[in-house]
């Protein structure tokens, strides 16, 4: 099951990289029985199911000790769903609590990523994504950067771009392992990704879409609202990556995160009606 890939140090030290998020768990299910049922894809340090009177669905976390036995076992589910009862379980990557972006519960194969230096290039991104999240468990098929119009070789590019993924998985696991990035050793700037909206809800990169929330102001990303369909409401304003215009209060405004806590869990506000599945 295990492969000679090790991965880098830091996302065994993330919690967020070896939690995972078990919906459609049945009533009468325990955890033990949960705990019994994921180890045998590696330890299992910790297992909670919640259970809410308000509420019919049931749902729980699982925490792997390793990053390895919690991708090894979302591999194996695309292949082989797991049961528990007779029921099929929901199994994907936790959200961190402590994600506010207003994506973080989207299904998504496309990550966005900003604050690039300006001497860097697509292949560097892929180079680097590719060397941390091997192909076994999902391709990076297509790395744009967002050109300047009238670019040149100090500024080729915008700051930011996306990244196309071939499975979910693979874009739960880089907005979560490179929320907080060097794409280029030994830099002073950390680069920054987050699952971006499907197209659809994105609002594209078409129209003018007016002035990104009066101006948008700074956010995360120090962009400015702008012109355009640029950063404004018909781009990566309010219809797109931020909540009010531009990429105001970091990443936008907490869409999922919920305000009511469980115990060391964080908030359930994306999990209460499984939103994202």
């Amino acid at each position: 099951m295990a492969d000679e890939y090790t991965s880098p140090p830091e996302f065994e030290e993330m919690e967020p990289m070896r939690k995972m998020f078990i919906g459609n768990i049945p009533k009468e299910a325990t955890d033990d029985e949960l705990k019994e049922l994921f180890s045998a894809f590696g330890e299992v340090s910790e297992v909670k199911i919640v259970k809410r009177p308000d509420n019919p669905k049931i749902f729980g976390f699982v925490v792997f000790a390793t990053v390895l036995a919690t991708d090894e076992c979302l591999l194996s589910r695309t292949e082989t769903p797991l049961k528990l009862h007779s029921r099929e379980l929901a199994i994907k990557r936790a959200v961190p609590k402590d994600d506010q972006s207003d994506t973080a519960h989207l299904k998504s194969k496309k990550i966005f990523f900003a604050r690039a230096l300006p001497e860097t290039t697509e292949e560097m991104v892929k180079t680097y994504l590719e060397s941390r999240h091997p192909a076994k468990y999902g391709k990076i098929t297509e790395v744009q950067l967002v050109k300047n119009k009238d670019g040149d070789e100090k500024n080729p590019h915008k700051g930011f771009g996306f990244v196309h993924c071939d499975t979910e998985d693979l874009a739960d696991r880089i907005a979560i392992g490179e929320k907080k990035a060097k794409i280029i050793p030994g830099s002073t700037k950390d680069q920054e990704f987050k699952k971006a909206k499907p197209k659809d809800q994105a609002g594209g990169f078409g129209g003018r879409g007016g002035r990104g929330g009066a101006r948008g102001g700074r956010g995360g990303f120090g962009q400015r609202g702008g012109r355009g369909g640029g950063y404004g409401a018909g781009g990566y304003g309010a219809a797109g990556y931020g909540a009010a215009g531009g990429y105001g209060g970091g990443w936008g405004q907490a869409a999922w995160g919920g305000a009511a806590a469980y115990g060391g869990y964080g908030g359930y506000g994306g999990y209460g009606g499984y939103q994202g599945y």
